[in-house]
Formats: C-alpha cells, structure tokens, sequence
C-alpha cells in the first residue's frame, strides 16, 4: 500500500516533452516550456526578474523590521494599559517568533499548491490587517493576539528563496539570493532604531503603523508587478488552455500526477516535515543554519545590555552599535553576490556539470569568520578593550551569517528544485525556533562563565560544526540520490 502511495505521488517518468508536439517524443501528450519559450519564467527580461527580487527583498526586510521592533516601546505599551507585568512585555517581542514557526508550514506548501501570486497576495493583505490590528488595539491582550497572527502571515520569508529558483538558472543565483538575505538581516537590526526613535517622537503606536503603511504600499507593487514565476502552476494553465482550445483530454503537464485532490492537498502539507525528517542534507543544513542563526540573535540581545553596562553608552547611543552588524551583512552579502555564482561558474567548467555541493567550499570560510568574531567579541568585552574592537567582532559575526545563510539556502534551492520552497520552510521552522529561544541562554551563560569563555564556548561550537560542508561535498550527491522521491526534478 505504501509503495503504491508513493508511486502515485512521483510524476510520471515519460518526460521528453514538448508542447506543439512535432517532435518525435516518447509522449506527445506531455507539455513542458519549449527552449526560449517566453512563458517560461527564467526566459523574461532581466529588468523584469530583478524588479520582482528587489519587490521581493523589501517585502522580506519590511516583514523582519516588524519582528523586533515591538521591543524598545513594549514600556510605554504597558504604561498605556496599565499594567506592570513583566511577562507581556516578553510576549509583545516573542509571541511573533512563534507566529513565525507557524507561517511555513502554511504558507510554503500552498505556494507549491496553487502558485506562488495569490499567495502572497492574501497572505500580505492579512499581514496589513494584522499590522493595522495591532496598531488599534485597545488591550494588551489584544495587541498580543495581532502580533501573533502577523508573524503567522509572513509568507514571503518561506516563498522568496523559491521565487529565485523560479528565475535563475543555478550558475546566476547567487546574487539574488544575497540580496535577500542581506535585506531580510537588516530587518532586525534596524528595528530597535526605528522603534525607538518612532516610540519617543510620535508615540508607540507608530512603531506598528509604520510598517503597516510600507506593507500596503508593497503590497499594491506586489500585486501590480508580479506575475506567476512557479513553473509547475504554469505548465497546469497552459495544459487546461490546450485541452478546451484542442479537445484533447490526454494533455498533462510534465509535473501532472495520479494523486486525487485530497492526496495531493495532503502530500504538499506534510511535504516539509517529511523532508526534515527523511533527508540527511536538509537535516545537517538546517542543524548547521540554526545554530549560527541562534547565536547570532544571542549576540544581539546582549549588544545593548554590554554597551550601557560596560561602555557606558546612553539608550540612544547603544543603539547605533548595532551597526556593527550591519556593516557585517553589508560585507558579506556583496562578497557572496560576487563570489558565489563566479565560483559555481568555475567550478562547473571544471567539471562540466553543476552539482549544488559547488556551492558549500566558501562555507568553511564562514565558519571559521563566524567562530573568529564570537572569540573576538567575548574576550574584547570581557577586558574592556576600545568599543571599535567588540563593534569589529559583532561586524564579523554579521559577516558569517550572512555567508552561512546565502551559502546553505542556495545549497538547498539548487538541490531541491520544485520543492525548494517546502525544504525551506522546514528550515525556518527549526531556525525560527533556534532563534526565538536560544537567546533565553544568553544571560545566565555569559554570568557564569564570563564574555571570554561564553564567546570561547560559542566559537567553539561553530567550529565543532565545520566539518559538515565537507561531509555534503563528500556525501551529498549520494545522500540527494536517496532523496529523488521528494524531487521530482531529480526523477525527471
């Protein structure tokens, strides 16, 4: 019974396709994009692909300003509803983490499901509401219920990575896939900026209305600007096009397969999990993401505390040390948008054939980045050297993020390929999940062994990780090669 499950779920093996059908194929009934077909999504304009990243980037960094910006007026929000618990003022900034755990168990299947466009169009629209919801509220209550549903309704983190899949070949993604991630990360150092500056000039409710304005404005761009990029969902419109125009029943699309309606809603929602769950690279990837993720969000929280604490900076001014980070994201991104395509262009001229572990050598640079800023920041603390010095370490643990996160997200896309978007939400659920509560460590590590040996401890561990690219390098096309049900391109 489980082998015919799965059977039915593969897409069917006769793939030599063509859409006009003068070809001799081995059925003529199947329908994939012609060569140069300009339907096919990475065959438009590259004005037109780039206008869809960047639309795409300022709605992810949009949605990641929102996640942290509640922190810095969560007292005057409390003051407004008169209440002195200590535990809501946790609730305004975490409650949206879990909201995010959720969103990509939701929002990454349906977009395989039914296309990427409405999707994000309804999921943004309620993100507005949300956001509008959370600026009228009238309790504390309330305002926490909308900055769960919020967080529940950011569909583009999940989404995005995929709509670069859609566009790019693998040997020009990498450029999109910095842009994504260096604005997504600027999101959450930018957001205690804002916030802080909004709460204290114009009052905490614009920390809420500001964003729910950008959404807006994005939101019409999206819906005005962005067309279907899923190939899959394509194919299915041109196939019902061709069947009413031709009267031919037999037409299928190259992804078409035997699953019933309700298999098929199933399948695509448990997608995700199964990936986790079944395939190794997935596994050791999100492992690897999660903890440099983590720890990255650990170090943020302490920015502050350290500089007011131990370099005597004012509110407003331990907030510019965030900046480290920032430059840090800077740095690497544009690193990554100028190395990582040349080097798969490299190395698949080598080889004469792209494989995705051409994209997993610069991550042992990361790694060894990542581990060097978390020393460097705990011990510059530790013994109070010059603030530029614990500024330069954050600045490189910025640096390492952004290069782990391009590196590793790329990895997965390129391995992936139409299910790339349910592997990257099973990433982010357990990466959302890292960073939601991993920062909770932070202040009773650092109490007790100190900066230098919490930094120490931390580098350490990245390093302890740092032999897992060379495993994927090794492994990987075997392990992938275990993985072909989840890929149908694999299969293909």
């Amino acid at each position: 019974m489980e082998a015919e499950t799965e059977k039915a779920t593969q897409p069917k093996e006769t793939t030599t396709i063509t859409e006009s059908g003068p070809e001799a194929t081995l059925n003529p009934n199947v329908f994939d994009f012609q060569e140069n077909d300009p339907t096919n999504p990475r065959n438009w304009s590259k004005p037109r692909k780039w206008t869809i990243v960047i639309l795409v980037a300022c709605l992810s960094a949009n949605n990641q300003l929102c996640t942290i910006i509640a922190a810095p007026v969560s007292p005057p929000i409390l003051a407004t509803f008169h209440s002195t618990n200590t535990l809501y003022r946790t609730l305004i900034v975490s409650i949206w983490e879990l909201g995010e755990i959720i969103s990509p168990l939701v929002w990454g299947p349906l977009s395989e499901l039914y296309g990427r466009r409405w999707i994000l169009n309804i999921a943004n629209l309620l993100f507005v509401a949300f956001l509008a919801g959370t600026a009228l509220s009238t309790s504390i209550q309330m305002l926490i219920a909308f900055r769960f549903l919020s967080g529940a309704a950011t569909a583009i983190s999940p989404i995005g990575p995929g709509i670069v899949e859609d566009l790019f070949a693998e040997e020009h993604r990498g450029r999109a896939m910095s842009m994504m991630s260096m604005m997504g990360a600027f999101g959450p150092i930018v957001g205690p900026i804002v916030g802080s500056y909004l709460g204290e000039k114009a009052g905490w409710r614009w920390a809420f209305w500001l964003p729910t304005i950008l959404a807006g404005a994005l939101g019409v761009l999206l819906f005005a600007l962005y067309r279907e990029t899923y190939k899959v969902t394509i194919l299915e419109r041109k196939v019902r096009e061709q069947r009413l125009a031709t009267g031919n029943r037999s037409l299928r699309s190259k992804y078409e397969t035997d699953e019933t309606a309700r298999q098929k809603f199933f399948n695509t929602g448990v997608r995700p999990l199964k990936f986790l769950v079944w395939s190794p690279i997935l596994a050791l990837s999100t492992i690897y993401l999660s903890v440099v993720y983590g720890y990255t969000y650990l170090t943020m929280t302490i920015i502050a505390p350290v500089f007011q604490d131990i370099y005597g900076f004012s509110e407003g001014a331990s907030g510019l040390a965030f900046l480290g980070l920032c430059l840090g994201f800077v740095i690497g991104a544009f690193l990554c948008s100028f190395l990582s395509d040349r080097y798969v262009r490299i190395a698949k001229a080598r080889s004469q054939v792209f494989t995705p572990e051409q994209r997993l050598p610069p991550l042992l640079i990361a790694c060894v980045i990542m581990s060097a800023g978390l020393f460097l920041f705990g011990w510059s603390v530790q013994y109070r050297l010059q603030y530029v010095v614990t500024i330069l370490g954050t600045g490189i643990i910025g640096l390492g993020l952004v290069a782990t996160s391009i590196c590793v997200q790329t990895y997965i896309v390129d391995a992936f390929g139409i299910y790339s978007v349910s592997a990257i939400s099973a990433m982010m659920v357990v990466r959302n999940t890292t960073a939601a509560f991993l920062p909770l460590a932070g202040p009773p590590l650092f109490s007790s062994l100190g900066y230098h040996w919490g930094g120490t401890l931390l580098g350490c561990v990245v390093l302890f990780f740092s032999p897992m690219p060379l495993v994927l390098m090794r492994m990987g096309g075997k392990l992938r090669a275990r993985d072909t049900r989840f890929n149908a391109e694999l299969v293909l």
